[in-house]
């Protein structure tokens, strides 16, 4: 089917299968959502969204994804990775860390609010539990939701993912250390 068929079976029903089997899709749709215009997708998106549809698919186990700042790395699997994982799971989970704490926290608040649009609960009625209005951590009455916090943060007894078939979630490193201490030996292990 074209993107023109799945439209034609009705708006929503037709943009959330859409969603579901193109993520670039996906991020570009909410991207426009949340920022009020188009994005522009330049070959690496295309390259790494492939690649993260390969990680939802199970093809890919562990993958790292390095790249220089403001090339839209965490728009791609952040942020997006988190609510498109909700999308297809609502039980997916995610533990998202981040050298810094208020990073980790606005990518959990923007995914949330993804999951939360109008737009996203027209294609997929997730349910947030009452206690989800926290950035650092929020539930899908499924099971699935985000954790959120920095590297350096308490995660003992919080998990990402769960023990059954098929994409449940995922373990987000978004920026471990800060960007400085790239120039450190010491912090490079050198």
């Amino acid at each position: 089917m074209t993107a023109d068929d799945l439209l034609a079976i009705g708006e929503t029903q037709g943009r959330a299968e859409l969603c579901e089997r193109d993520p670039l899709y996906f991020m570009r749709y909410f991207f426009k959502q949340r920022m009020g215009s188009k994005m522009i997708v330049a070959p690496h998106h295309e390259v790494i969204m492939r690649t993260m549809k390969r990680v939802m698919d199970g093809e890919i186990s562990r993958l790292i994804i390095n790249v220089p700042p403001r090339y839209s790395k965490t728009e791609l699997c952040t942020i997006n990775m988190m609510a498109y994982g909700l999308a297809i799971n609502p039980r997916a989970k995610f533990l998202h860390l981040s050298y810094s704490h208020s990073l980790a926290l606005l990518n959990s608040s923007t995914a949330r609010g993804i999951v939360k649009s109008p737009a996203f609960q027209a294609m997929w009625p997730i349910e947030l539990k009452d206690d989800a209005d926290s950035k650092a951590m929020w539930w899908t009455k499924e099971g699935g939701g985000v954790y959120a916090t920095s590297a350096a943060g308490q995660v003992t007894g919080f998990r990402a993912g769960h023990m059954e078939m098929g994409f449940t979630g995922a373990l987000i490193i978004d920026d471990a250390v800060k960007p400085d201490d790239a120039y450190s030996e010491i912090m490079r292990g050198g």
